[in-house]
């Protein structure tokens, strides 16, 4: 049976850009989120939000402390969990915690990805990339709740925020950044770009105004890629056939490195 709503959603404090996600989100009026110009900053390697802004993450952990045991996990008011329902709680309820709204904290993830990526990928994306949603508490949520969105968060753990992050042969979020193809969704109009070799030489740099003109290209002997105003970087993205979205480019890793030089407008 559906779990009744057990208490308001919480207010997430940065936001998602693009005018159509703009329209998206203030157009739903059941407790969703408002949208304003562009999306939270992240430091570099952080991919969390900065000042007293706190991330959209799902209720509950897995971490250490005692945890409601999966027996225990029913609804106050009686009734049970759906099975994928139990299997997000399992071992994310705290002693003393409502485990509905722990649920409704993945719920609430899994509508605001499902609601922007119908939209578009990116901008979804985005906002696990600069920490408005949690990439843990995204992770946590698609894995059971809303499997669908799996390929905005896999985007999200590929690509990469603001800041300076060293390159290595495989993208580890939050750490470092692989050779690829990188397309920024939403930038300010002070975007700028630039990617260094071994010897601290630059190897490819540029600056946008536009999300058409955020373009960079990671080679594979970059030693470390960095930006400002740009909010976040992302590799290819495509809605699988399954999900309910425009197709933009090609799923999770990034692309290979094309012969175009970063920083320009391909």
């Amino acid at each position: 049976m559906s779990v009744p709503p057990a208490r308001a959603r919480r207010a997430t404090a940065a936001v998602l850009a693009t005018a159509a996600a703009v329209a998206l989100l203030a157009a739903c009026g059941s407790g969703g989120h408002h949208a304003t110009a562009a999306p939270a900053t992240a430091s570099a390697g952080s991919g969390g939000a900065h000042g007293a802004d706190a991330p959209s993450e799902a209720a509950g952990s897995a971490a250490s402390g005692p945890k409601v045991p999966d027996s225990q996990l029913t609804p106050p008011g009686g009734g049970a969990f759906s099975a994928p329902e139990k299997k997000y709680l399992s071992g994310r309820v705290p002693k003393g915690e409502d485990p509905v709204a722990v649920l409704e904290g993945g719920q609430e993830v899994c509508d605001r990805l499902t609601r922007t990526s119908a939209i578009d990928p990116a901008v979804a994306a985005s906002a696990v990339v600069t920490g408005d949603i949690s990439l843990s508490g995204a992770t946590a949520a698609v894995r059971t709740l809303c499997p669908d969105q799996a390929y905005v968060v896999t985007a999200a753990a590929h690509g990469f925020g603001d800041g300076t992050h060293p390159v290595a042969a495989r993208a580890v979020a939050g750490t470092s950044v692989a050779p690829g193809r990188y397309r920024a969704p939403s930038v300010s109009p002070t975007c700028t770009w630039r990617v260094t070799g071994a010897d601290g030489t630059t190897l490819a740099s540029g600056a946008a105004a536009t999300p058409a003109k955020a373009v960079l290209t990671v080679a594979p002997g970059a030693r470390t890629v960095s930006s400002s105003g740009c909010y976040a970087w992302l590799p290819p993205i495509t809605a699988p056939a399954s999900a309910s979205a425009s197709p933009s480019t090609s799923p999770g890793a990034p692309s290979s490195p094309s012969a175009t030089p970063s920083g320009r407008t391909s």
